[in-house]
C-alpha cells in the first residue's frame, strides 16, 4: 500500500462565506480558509449529483472515498504569489511567532528562545504565512463586508429597517489543499472528476456566493512532502534532541473517557501512543477552540468537540525521525480524514526571524443602502468612543494619592457639559485658589492634575487601528478626524468618565 497525495487548488470565482460564529445576530462572519470538511463535502455532493444517488452510503466508490476515512482531505489555505509570479502555499502562523509591539518588523519565535529581552513586549500575529531560509512571509486573506436587507418572505419585499451584513472572502483568490490516500484510489478519483471542475460551496451558495473552480495541479498522485528532522542533531537554535511540532489544523484529542480535551498531558500521551516512543513535551503554546459542523445530508449538526486550535505548537524531546515522518503523513487525533490533526515538523527553528511581505490584503466594502451607511458610521463612532472612555479610566487610575474632593469633581463635570474644550480650559484658569491647590496636589508621577486637565488632548489616532481608519474613510466618505462635532463629543465623553472614575476612587479611598 503506497500513500500519495493530490494537490488541489481552489479559485474563488465569487465571494465565499464560510460561516464563523461571532455571537452577533446581525453579522455573519467568515473563516479565512476552506476546511477539509468542506472540501470533502463539496466532492461528495458533486458525486451524489452526478450519480443521482438516493442512498449514497451503498455506493462502493462513495463509501471508499468519503466514508471509510482512508482518504484524507486537508484544509485549503491561501496561496500567495512571489515577485516571479510563482504560487506559494501558506500555513496558519504558529502562536509562538510574535512581533514586538514597539517595532512590528521585529519577529520572534518564543518557543525557540526565552532570551527576547525583559523590556520587549510581544503580541501574536494572526493569519497565514510561510517560513523559508530564516525569512517569514505574511499573507492575509482579502475580505469584504456586504450589507443586505432582510426579506419578508410572505410579502415578497424587504423588511423596513432590518439590515444585516455578510463578511465574505473576495473572489479572485486561490487556496490550496492536499488529498492523501492510496495511490490507486487517488488516480480513480482524479480520473472521475477530471482535472478541473466547478462547485458551489459555503453559505448562500444558491445565490451570489460560493462559486469556485477546483483544479488538480497534477493528474498523477505524488509523494507526500514531509520534513526530515533528526532530533539527535542540533537543529537551528534548538538544543540537541529537541524538535518543534506545529499543528497545521485544529486537532481533536480524546481522553481515556472518550471525551475531547485540550489538556497538555493528554496531548503528550496521544503523541506517545501514536509514535510508540517516550516523547516528552518540554514547552507548549496551545490555544483551544470548539468545532461544530453542519452536515447538509443529515440536515443536522455534528456534536461539538473541544479542539487544540491550528497554530498551536510544542517543543518536544525524545522523538524519532522516521516516526515523525509518519506523523506528518497520517495526522494526529480524531477525524483526520476531514482535515483535522495535521502536523508539521521542524518548520520552526529560529529564535529571531526576518520579516518579508507578499503584499497587504485589503478589506473592501460592498454596495450598501443609505441606511446601512448610517448604521455603520454609528457603529464606528461607538467603537471610538468606547476606546476613548477606556483610556479615561486608565488615565484616572494613575492618580493614586491626594485625590480632589467629590464635590470639586462634580463641579468640573457640570462645567464641562456646558462648554466647548477651549472654554472649559479657560474655566479651569478661573478656579479659586483652594480648588487649584487640590488639583495641583494630586499627581500621577509625571504631572499634577491641574496640568493634566489643561494639556490633555483627546484624539483618535492612537485608538483607531489602520483597518478601522480605512474603513471609516470608505463609509460614505466619513472622516472621523474631520468631524469637529464628533471630536468635541469625544473630549466631553473622556472627561465625563474621568471625573466619574475620580469620584469613585475618592469614595473608595474614604471608605478604606
Amino acid at each position: 500500500m503506497q500513500i500519495k497525495c493530490l494537490k488541489l487548488r481552489i479559485k474563488t470565482l465569487a465571494p465565499f462565506l464560510i460561516t464563523n460564529n461571532t455571537g452577533d445576530p446581525n453579522m455573519v462572519s467568515t473563516r479565512e480558509y476552506i476546511s477539509g470538511t468542506i472540501v470533502l463535502g463539496a466532492l461528495a455532493g458533486l458525486y451524489i449529483k452526478k450519480e443521482n444517488l438516493n442512498q449514497a452510503h451503498k455506493d462502493n466508490n462513495f463509501r471508499k472515498w468519503f466514508l471509510s476515512g482512508s482518504i484524507k482531505f486537508a484544509n485549503a489555505y491561501i496561496v500567495a504569489y512571489d515577485d516571479r509570479g510563482q504560487p506559494q502555499c501558506n500555513i496558519p502562523i504558529p502562536i509562538s511567532i510574535q512581533k514586538n509591539k514597539a517595532d512590528e518588523n521585529e519577529i520572534y519565535d518564543l518557543l525557540c528562545s526565552d532570551k527576547v529581552g525583559s523590556m520587549v513586549t510581544t503580541k501574536r500575529i494572526n493569519g497565514f504565512g510561510k517560513f523559508e531560509s530564516g525569512l517569514f512571509y505574511e499573507q492575509e486573506v482579502r475580505k469584504s463586508l456586504n450589507f443586505h436587507h432582510e426579506r419578508d418572505v410572505a410579502k415578497g419585499t424587504t423588511k423596513e429597517g432590518m439590515i444585516f451584513n455578510y463578511e465574505s472572502i473576495d473572489a479572485g483568490q486561490t487556496f490550496e489543499a492536499t488529498i492523501t490516500g492510496e495511490e490507486k484510489d487517488l488516480k480513480e478519483m482524479c480520473a472521475y472528476y477530471g482535472k478541473s471542475f466547478f462547485v458551489n460551496i459555503g453559505r448562500s451558495r444558491s445565490v451570489q456566493y460560493g462559486r469556485a473552480r477546483f483544479n488538480f495541479i497534477k493528474a498523477e498522485p505524488e509523494d507526500i512532502p514531509v520534513n526530515s528532522c533528526k532530533p539527535e542533531d542540533k537543529y537551528g537554535d534548538l538544543e540537541r534532541g529537541e524538535v518543534i511540532l506545529t499543528l497545521l489544523s485544529d486537532t481533536i484529542i480524546y481522553n481515556d473517557h472518550g471525551f475531547s480535551t485540550t489538556d497538555k498531558n493528554v496531548l503528550e500521551k496521544a503523541l506517545q501512543d501514536k509514535l510508540g516512543i517516550d516523547l516528552k513535551i518540554k514547552k507548549a503554546f496551545l490555544r483551544t477552540g470548539e468545532i461544530e459542523n453542519f452536515v447538509s445530508v443529515w440536515k443536522l449538526r455534528k456534536p461539538s468537540e473541544q479542539c487544540i486550535s491550528m497554530g498551536s505548537c510544542v517543543l518536544v524531546t525524545g522523538a524519532n525521525d522516521e516516526k515523525l515522518k509518519q506523523l506528518q503523513k497520517n495526522g494526529l487525533g480524531e477525524r483526520t480524514h476531514e482535515g483535522f490533526g495535521r502536523v508539521a515538523v521542524g518548520i520552526q527553528n529560529k529564535a529571531k526571524i526576518s520579516r518579508e511581505n507578499y503584499g497587504e490584503a485589503q478589506v473592501s466594502i460592498g454596495n450598501r443602502p443609505a441606511k446601512a451607511n448610517e448604521i455603520a458610521i454609528a457603529a464606528v463612532k461607538n467603537y471610538i468612543r468606547t476606546k476613548i472612555e477606556i483610556n479615561a479610566i486608565d488615565d484616572c487610575a494613575k492618580f493614586k494619592s491626594f485625590l480632589p474632593t467629590k464635590s470639586l469633581m462634580a463641579k468640573l463635570d457640570v462645567a464641562l457639559k456646558s462648554r466647548n474644550p477651549r472654554a472649559f480650559k479657560s474655566y479651569l484658569d478661573s478656579l479659586r485658589k483652594t480648588a487649584k491647590d487640590q488639583l495641583q496636589k494630586c499627581h500621577n508621577g509625571e504631572e499634577n492634575l491641574f496640568e493634566f486637565l489643561q494639556s490633555k488632548k483627546v484624539g483618535i489616532d492612537i485608538d483607531l487601528e489602520n483597518k478601522i481608519r480605512n474603513y471609516c474613510m470608505d463609509i460614505g466618505n466619513f472622516n472621523a478626524k474631520a468631524d469637529n462635532e464628533f471630536i468635541e463629543l469625544l473630549y466631553k465623553s473622556y472627561f465625563e468618565v474621568f471625573f466619574s472614575s475620580m469620584r469613585k476612587a475618592k469614595k473608595t479611598e474614604r471608605e478604606g
